[in-house]
């Protein structure tokens, strides 16, 4: 994940600097989990702060549209997650691991624990803040996805120097990209990876500048295989 893992990222990032802003710093470790068929898994939730944090914890979905951006939904009703605690206090510079498990009676699935943290006790008419950091899941199905699965085209776009690449998932997959790279470009094209959800596209926009001799973009999958794809 990783156009959806860049913007969780920062969003971890810039959670953690306001909370230093607040005398409180806290971060979720790893931001994501990616596992076959199942998943018995952990992550820390840390308080590197100096006042106690009181942590609440829901599980929800999402969808991700053909741009990359995120929006939260109810949970699957194929997805089952058990959590091994959904209510605790962080003392200060300390860490809670927390443990799930999940399974789904489909291929595949994804959600997101959202980690809601807040200080334990705050002072009379002092505005309470709540801070939400997410830990995002992937259930892959046991069968890999393969390149006749995916369809993909680089176009030019409609400002100058810039090009659309557009990928499409025709199977019931859940894939990953793991990497976009660009050659024959006037500027350097590597982008990070991100999902390809079952039956969708997905569109990523390429900064490259002028395009020189035989440009291509070259996108690797995680599972194994990559495509050339050349300026259309």
């Amino acid at each position: 994940m990783r156009n959806s893992v860049s913007k969780i990222g920062l969003l971890t990032f810039a959670v953690a600097v306001i909370f230093g802003m607040m005398g409180v710093a806290q971060t979720v470790a790893p931001p994501i989990a990616e596992y076959r068929n199942k998943a018995q898994g952990m992550f820390e939730l840390r308080n590197d702060g100096d006042v106690p944090l009181a942590a609440i914890l829901e599980v929800h979905g999402f969808e991700v549209d053909e741009s990359g951006t995120l929006k939260y939904a109810d949970l699957d009703a194929h997805t089952k997650v058990e959590l091994g605690s959904n209510s605790f206090v962080i003392p200060p510079h300390q860490t809670h691991y927390v443990f799930y498990k999940a399974t789904s009676s489909s291929q595949n699935a994804w959600f997101t624990i959202l980690n809601t943290l807040t200080k334990a006790a705050s002072a009379p008419n002092q505005m309470r803040i709540n801070f939400v950091l997410p830990h995002v899941v992937y259930l892959y199905q046991k069968q890999k996805m393969k390149k006749e699965d995916i369809s993909a085209h680089v176009a030019a776009a409609s400002e100058a120097g810039k090009y659309v690449l557009e990928i499409e998932n025709h199977s019931e997959k859940l894939g990953r990209v793991e990497s976009v790279t660009g050659h024959g470009f006037e500027k350097s094209v590597e982008l990070g990876g991100f999902p390809i959800f079952p039956g969708k596209k997905r569109q990523v926009v390429i900064d490259g500048g002028s395009a020189k001799s035989t440009p291509n973009v070259k996108v690797s999958f995680e599972d194994g295989f990559s495509l050339d794809i050349p300026i259309s």
